[in-house]
């Protein structure tokens, strides 16, 4: 088995936190190997639990990217080309 360790310095908030550390695993989930994620003894489960749920709020078409070519595309398949976005006049 392999390990590595990642330490944070300076993480303003909770939610930040929460943020960082599902970000590991959602990357970890997408190689597809076997893996542990970690919180340090600080964190709060509940509250990476509840921000976890929030990310299924974004929205491509209402979402915080309004118009980028990744949201034209997801919404009315005008910015994709050959598998690659392509941006509107």
């Amino acid at each position: 088995m392999r390990e590595f360790t990642v330490r944070l310095a300076g993480v303003p908030d909770e939610q930040r936190y929460a943020d960082i550390v599902n970000a590991v695993w959602m990357q970890m989930q997408a190689i597809g190997c076997d893996f542990t994620v970690v919180p340090d003894e600080q964190a709060d489960a509940t509250a990476m639990d509840k921000r976890w749920d929030q990310y299924s709020q974004v929205s491509w078409r209402a979402g915080g990217r309004h118009g980028t070519p990744q949201a034209l595309a997801a919404t009315d398949g005008s910015g994709v080309q050959d598998g690659a976005a392509k941006t509107r006049d």
